[in-house]
């Protein structure tokens, strides 16, 4: 059994993300293309000694260290209610509230190696009920790579990896909250037009032909003033600019890194706090 890890916890994009009715119980199902691309977190567990309580803790104020931390949740699901003979410690590099599953990610990566650390008998199905318990995301970080995402996004089916293709993504200051997002959607008067299945097809195609038929219904419903911003000027370098999640960052993607670059440029003179040039990767 391993004494320490070491885990980078990959953020996500959606290629699509299609709101195609809304349940009983109060969520809405989906069709959505989930995409990892190479903006990580990075998760440390350490053994300590087998009765010391548990300890989180972070590098960025303002996260959650306790209960309400779904990388908490996780260790709780797999050592009970009390953990104990564990310390995390999280380095946070994937914004919040920007729709690029960082809280997900770090919840499947602890699920993975609090297992393999403690050499727990749970099987990937197991784990698998478990990360979609936590979260519609959490789920998708155990693969990985590029799947088609249905039901509440805990129904998944992985894809053929995509060429690491360059992409920019940015997210201002501010930021939507989920709830609110779908609620505005629900209000949303007229029918949105759905992007998955052309996603789907596209993806056997170039980059360009790809990014430009990534779509998102919540960018319907996202008017903040810095996300105006990031779409006038991926547009002025002929990008299409398409939401994340609920948001509040945006991506474009294209097939010249240059590209993907000097976007990134005019981001950062525009004042955006979060500006990065990354690529798609693939699966686990």
């Amino acid at each position: 059994m391993l004494d320490s890890l070491i885990l980078r916890t990959p953020a996500k994009i959606n290629l699509s993300l299609d709101i195609t009715g809304k349940m009983p119980n109060g969520y809405h199902t989906m069709r959505s293309v989930f995409q990892t691309i190479g903006i990580y977190d990075r998760l440390i567990l350490t053994k300590t000694e087998p009765d010391r309580p548990m300890t989180l803790l972070c590098d960025t104020p303002g996260v959650p260290c306790d209960e309400h931390n779904l990388i908490w949740k996780a260790a709780v699901k797999l050592l009970g209610e009390k953990p104990r003979g564990l310390s995390i410690h999280l380095d946070k590099r994937i914004p919040s509230q920007a729709g690029m599953g960082g809280g997900s990610s770090d919840c499947a990566a602890a699920l993975k190696g609090i297992r393999s650390m403690f050499d727990l008998p749970v099987s990937d199905q197991e784990l698998h009920e478990i990360a979609a318990s936590l979260g519609a995301d959490c789920a998708f970080f155990l693969y990985g790579g590029s799947c088609l995402a249905g039901g509440i996004g805990e129904e998944l089916t992985p894809l053929p990896d995509l060429p690491r293709y360059p992409l920019v993504i940015a997210k201002g200051k501010a930021g939507i909250p989920t709830p609110e997002a779908y609620s505005r959607l629900d209000a949303w008067p007229e029918p949105l037009p759905f992007a998955t299945d052309n996603v789907l097809a596209a993806m056997k195609s170039d980059a360009d032909t790809l990014f430009s038929a990534c779509g998102n219904h919540f960018d319907a419903i996202t008017d903040l003033p810095e996300v105006e911003i990031i779409r006038k000027i991926m547009r002025l370098h002929g990008l299409n600019p398409v939401l994340s999640g609920s948001g509040a960052a945006v991506f474009a993607g294209c097939a010249e890194p240059a590209r993907a670059e000097a976007c990134a440029q005019d981001l950062r003179d525009a004042g955006l706090p979060f500006v990065r040039v990354t690529e798609t990767v693939p699966a686990n």
